[in-house]
């Protein structure tokens, strides 16, 4: 027993290349009983290897370090608090870690005890807590190389995204504008529609042009400085703003855009495993719906319509009708009166002079920011987003929207790509309802790599179709040919 004793805690102290140099040494018949001892344990940390490989790496939170100790706790997705060390923190320079600090680890066994290994940030990359130190030049240096390392997931062939956006009117007087799947570095790809209002000419509208051109640069440029997606979202859309609005009085516009923005991410969810995300940003009253694998439309935004602000509406000015619908007059600076009225879409836009001049209005560009999805991109996940403006969902519920979307997939009649068709579905069948106002606009993005669950889902939709139509065939009695007044 002394000496089985004496063995572990010499055997503690090896590495695993160690102990397979002293299998050499053990294998003799005159030792049977250490000879077991050695290859039980050999076993178990073969065991204890092939568990951590399965499990992959996880997401946790820094609960307590001591800096003059050098351990401290993490705390997992589980609320479970795991041991962590310094030699296990994978740092460039002084290792250690931050109370709150979010980090991603592997699960490991010490003496018995769960304790954290391979400590990183959550993105993977290593820890440096003396960023902040380092010289403008190594900082540019180290932001280069990252910018080159980082590949987009998503031109990966079987993850890609396809968009297409349908807006009417068809002439130069539309005041929409889109982005379809511009790159941003660090994160992924965009899709954004921007749908104009209160235009100053009779030619499209230079605030939706402004956004197209500037959103995906803008949120690149600001998450490279704070590397966090919802600041960035955030920092982006009042930067637009700020810009617009400057731009906008010195040439006396009064364009304005409602801002509708879904950001795609790679990254690792709270259990250390890839996913992707879907950010949803929102200034106007737009709405977002995705499809589930059943065919149903899931709604994931609200729009921020006049009717629900009517009394702050009225309270700074504006003339509300009982429909909701807003409107407020405008003169430019040196002017007597009112030159002109102007109707208000939503209570948050981009831009949009004519609605910002009091410091009543209760109208901002302030855009709802949330994290909407987080997929793992497997079976029975969302199939594709699709982005409506009001004037659409005015005249159609969120589930004729999307069998006007599915209806237009499935057929190959049309001959287009199934998310340009859908698109093209949608507005036309709003149209054809008479809504109030005809600037219509329908953007889809589909996800790629829920190709074949989509194909079987209208396939089952046809099938059913198919049965519906037989059965009222067959309900109709055929013609004998007896006349009973022949």
């Amino acid at each position: 027993q002394a000496l089985l004793g004496e063995w572990e805690n010499f055997r503690a102290s090896w590495t695993q290349s160690s102990l397979e140099i002293l299998t050499l040494d053990i294998s003799s018949p005159m030792n049977p009983a250490l000879k077991r001892q050695f290859e039980a344990a050999l076993a178990s940390d073969a065991a204890v290897a092939q568990q951590k490989e399965a499990r992959g790496r996880e997401i946790g939170t820094v609960h307590m370090y001591d800096k003059t100790k050098h351990f401290g706790f993490i705390i997992d997705a589980d609320n479970e608090k795991l041991f962590v060390h310094q030699s296990q923190i994978v740092a460039p320079g002084f290792r250690r870690l931050e109370e709150n600090q979010k980090v991603s680890f592997l699960r490991g066994e010490n003496r018995g005890k769960p304790w954290a290994e391979d400590v990183r940030n959550p993105d993977g990359s290593p820890i440096n807590l003396d960023g902040d130190s380092e010289s403008g030049a190594l900082a540019k240096k180290r932001k280069l190389a990252q910018k080159e390392q980082w590949r987009n997931f998503f031109e990966i062939p079987q993850y890609q995204l396809r968009g297409y956006c349908e807006s009417l009117p068809p002439t130069m007087f539309n005041e929409d504008a889109s982005v379809l799947g511009e790159t941003v570095q660090q994160l992924g790809k965009i899709f954004v529609l921007c749908h104009g209002c209160c235009a100053t000419g009779t030619k499209g509208n230079e605030c939706s042009a402004f956004l197209k051109e500037k959103v995906g640069k803008h949120l690149t440029k600001v998450y490279e400085e704070r590397n966090d997606t919802a600041a960035a979202l955030a920092s982006a859309f009042e930067l637009l703003e700020t810009e617009w609005m400057e731009r906008a009085k010195m040439k006396s516009l009064t364009d304005g855009a409602e801002l509708t923005l879904g950001l795609f991410v790679h990254a690792l969810n709270s259990s250390g495993q890839p996913c992707v995300q879907l950010w949803l940003a929102n200034t106007g009253s737009s709405v977002a719906l995705l499809c589930t694998s059943d065919g149903v439309a899931s709604r994931i935004n609200e729009p921020h319509s006049t009717k629900k602000e009517r009394a702050k509406l009225e309270q700074a000015g504006y003339k509300v009708s009982e429909s909701g619908t807003a409107e407020v007059l405008f003169a430019e600076e040196g002017t007597h009166k009112p030159s002109a009225s102007y109707r208000l879409p939503a209570t948050r836009l981009i831009g949009g002079r004519p609605f910002k001049t009091s410091k009543k209005s209760p109208v901002t560009a302030k855009p709802d920011i949330r994290k909407v999805k987080e997929w793992r991109c497997v079976a029975g996940e969302e199939l594709f987003l699709m982005i409506c403006s009001s004037e659409v969902m005015s005249v159609l519920s969120d589930s004729e929207a999307m069998n006007a979307a599915l209806d237009a997939w499935g057929s190959s009649a049309s001959g287009l790509d199934g998310w340009e068709a859908s698109a093209k579905a949608v507005v036309r069948t709003a149209q054809a309802q008479g809504p109030e106002r005809d600037t219509l606009a329908c953007l889809v993005v589909q996800f790629w790599w829920q190709e074949k669950p989509l194909q079987r889902l209208l396939a089952r939709l046809a099938d059913r179709k198919k049965s519906s139509s037989a059965g009222t065939s067959a309900a109709v009695p055929a013609d004998d040919g007896f006349d009973m007044f022949g």
